[in-house]
């Protein structure tokens, strides 16, 4: 039991969540995850390691040499619930390998769920993963259980899949799914949503191309978020001697995909490369700030939520802060701005507080954080 716990809880990296960088776990099975701001321990495993597919990149991949194994549902809802009861983990997160048939694998995932909430009672966070091609009515029976669905859409065209997997059919297999899976949500919600995770760097795509395609799937198919998940070079499998995909440009990624999904940045404005991807050496915010000079300075005490927001160093809990004290008067000091949570020292050459500039500060060291998730500013 623990090996199984082990090997296809550590299979469980290559699963993005909101979870913070991939090396930073409690166990093989349990990940930091951020649950309404809050870290909190997700219990993140497959039901089995098999595989009926070939993907190149994939340590699940059926021509691989390593071990495999399969928990049985109840085997796996009994380990679950009885470590959620001792407080060690806060939720669940299950995927699995597809193993024969999808159908049936996606049965067995739907069955652990489902002995969870109708025989334990679990009423805490499950997020399932949903296979590629399955029928209609098992992404309606998943739903039943579920806070939030995904699925992997691993990359981001028909011509990409192809360099990463000979039999997946991307727009039969993936998209068809993702769209059923959208139309579902969208007649009854989700408490989490739906959401879909791209493999960054496995079938060479530039960094506009994901971006564009994910900006269409948030328009179209109105997913939560989309997950960039850095390609890791696996051993025994044919890209093990690839490039891994660096924390760079993971970061970057999420940071220009906030200004897409939350900020109301449109593709053509992030800033791209020559080559057609991002900029590592600064955020794409700071970027655009620095290409769009008409646009600024920006006067805080007049301009509106989304002009705030488009400022390097104001993010949108300290824009929200902006115009709750406006309501009680100017705003005349950058000390001010600083208890709202503005970062002046990025800010300041892009602003004015009450017609005036300020002070202009060199630039401000920026880190590239491990976690993932952090708001652009």
């Amino acid at each position: 039991m623990q090996e199984k716990l082990k090997v296809l809880g550590d299979l469980g990296i290559f699963e993005a969540s909101d979870y913070i960088y991939q090396k930073e776990r409690y166990s093989a099975f349990i990940y930091p995850s951020v649950y309404k701001g809050k870290i909190v321990k997700l219990f993140k495993v497959l039901l089995s390691n098999n595989c009926k597919f070939n993907c190149l990149y994939c340590a699940n991949r059926k021509d691989r040499d390593c071990p495999r194994y399969s928990f049985s549902p109840f085997e796996l809802a009994e380990i679950f619930y009885n470590m959620w009861k001792k407080n060690a983990v806060n939720g669940l997160f299950l995927s699995s390998g597809i193993d024969k048939d999808v159908n049936e694998t996606q049965e067995k995932m739907i069955e652990v769920v489902k002995i969870l909430r109708k025989k334990y009672e679990y009423p805490g966070y499950i997020h399932l993963k949903i296979l590629p091609g399955i029928d209609d009515y098992l992404i309606k029976k998943a739903k039943t259980y579920s806070d939030r669905l995904s699925l992997n859409m691993e990359t981001v065209s028909s011509t990409h899949i192809k360099k990463i997997s000979k039999e997946k059919d991307f727009f039969k297999n993936l998209l068809s799914t993702l769209k059923k899976l959208s139309s579902l949500n969208l007649e009854s919600p989700l408490k989490n949503g739906i959401s879909t995770q791209i493999i960054v760097g496995s079938a060479d795509e530039k960094d506009k191309e994901i971006l564009n395609f994910s900006y269409y799937l948030y328009k179209n198919y109105k997913i939560t978020k989309t997950y960039y998940s850095g390609f890791i070079p696996v051993l025994n499998t044919p890209f093990e001697n690839k490039k891994p995909c660096s924390l760079e440009r993971q970061t970057r990624l999420y940071q220009a995909d906030i200004l897409l999904r939350k900020y109301k940045f449109s593709p053509y404005e992030i800033p791209f490369d020559k080559e057609g991807n991002l900029y590592l050496n600064k955020d794409p915010k700071y970027i655009w700030a620095k290409k769009n000079k008409e646009f600024f300075p920006v006067e805080i005490n007049n301009c509106d939520f989304y002009q705030l927001i488009r400022v390097p160093g104001i993010g949108m809990t300290s824009a929200k802060k902006i115009l709750e004290i406006r309501k009680e008067g100017k705003i005349k000091s950058e000390e001010i701005l600083r208890k709202l949570g503005v970062r002046i020292k990025k800010a300041s050459q892009y602003i004015l507080i009450d017609g005036k500039k300020i002070k202009t500060y060199g630039e401000e060291k920026e880190e590239i954080y491990p976690t993932l998730f952090d708001e652009v500013i």
